[in-house]
């Protein structure tokens, strides 16, 4: 839904009133139909004819008829129930509640176009976009990401966090640092990680008196799950020769990162990944629990497009990150 609100900050000039008293009445009455989708081609056809105040010059702009435009604005005055332009034989005057929609309509295009001309639009030799787990970028990537940066300053670097694995590969993408069982066919790939699971907990939780001496000891525990992985609790219990019915996690989580840090607030157990757990063991946020270890079968991947030149920003990436892995 498109929101829009009066601007209030003018002085009190008579004209300035009359147009003040519309706002209030056109936004009372956009509000009482707001729960129906008005079509964002009808508000783009407006948009376009009042920046030109023209039905033939927002026509050639659209690609499409005088009368298709025509038809559009139309739509929307009806719609609204307010007419929006006053219409003569050469061109178009603003009404009250048209000059109301009007400037929001036009910052709010503005902004849908530098958004897709940011993202999607040809991007030069200089710029680098990275999409990467979410939880490895914080307790790797990020802290290392200002080396990259002081040898390489002349490559703009965007980083794009991904929650969910198997995102697929597009043209979008420079360098995409993902979950995956094994390298991709389609693709250049590196194995960055070879994880162990484990569980943690805060040592305050250990510090209370919690009995955590053996695996069974976790069937009192609150237990934290990360949905999206291979392996999860069920299987770390198997490694721990513990036999059905095992323990179930009572929260459970999208991303390793929130799952660690509900545990490092004393709030469960959580099992975690070596790649993703490093920097709060370290800092004493949390400890590992038991020596049953499990080897992940699935793994941190660097992936990029085959027959990347050695120059390209995305091969310089690669490069580095995998010198700071060795």
């Amino acid at each position: 839904m498109l929101l829009l609100q009066p601007n209030l900050s003018r002085g009190p000039d008579p004209g300035n009133q009359i147009i003040r008293g519309t706002r209030f009445k056109f936004f009372y009455r956009l509000g009482l139909m707001s729960t129906h989708k008005t079509p964002v081609n009808w508000l783009r056809a407006f948009e376009i004819a009042a920046r030109h105040l023209s039905l033939s010059a927002a026509a050639q702009e659209l690609s499409v008829t005088t009368a298709a435009v025509s038809q559009q604005v139309r739509l929307l005055e009806q719609r609204l129930g307010v007419p929006l332009f006053v219409r003569h034989p050469r061109g178009l005057r603003l009404t009250p509640a048209g000059e109301a929609l009007y400037p929001s309509c036009r910052e709010s295009f503005g902004r849908l176009d530098a958004t897709l001309a940011e993202l999607f639009g040809q991007r030069g030799n200089d710029q680098l976009i990275v999409r990467v787990a979410l939880g490895f970028a914080r307790n790797w990537l990020f802290k290392k990401l200002t080396s990259f940066s002081h040898q390489h300053p002349d490559i703009q670097v965007r980083v794009v966090a991904s929650v969910w694995a198997g995102q697929p590969l597009d043209s979008s993408i420079d360098v995409d640092i993902r979950l995956a069982s094994r390298a991709l066919k389609e693709a250049e790939c590196h194995q960055l990680t070879r994880d162990e699971i484990f569980p943690v907990c805060s040592p305050r939780l250990v510090g209370r008196g919690s009995r955590l001496r053996r695996p069974s000891d976790l069937s009192s525990q609150p237990l934290l799950a990360t949905i999206g992985f291979a392996q999860g609790w069920r299987e770390w219990f198997r490694a721990a020769r513990m036999e059905d019915p095992v323990p179930k996690p009572r929260l459970e989580f999208d991303s390793m990162r929130l799952t660690l840090e509900t545990a490092a607030l004393g709030d469960g157990i959580a099992l975690a990944r070596t790649s993703y757990v490093e920097d709060l063991l370290r800092a004493r946020q949390l400890q590992r629990l038991f020596e049953v270890r499990l080897s992940a079968t699935d793994n941190l991947y660097l992936a990029l497009p085959r027959g990347t030149s050695s120059d390209a920003p995305a091969a310089l990436f690669r490069d580095w990150l995998l010198d700071g892995k060795s």
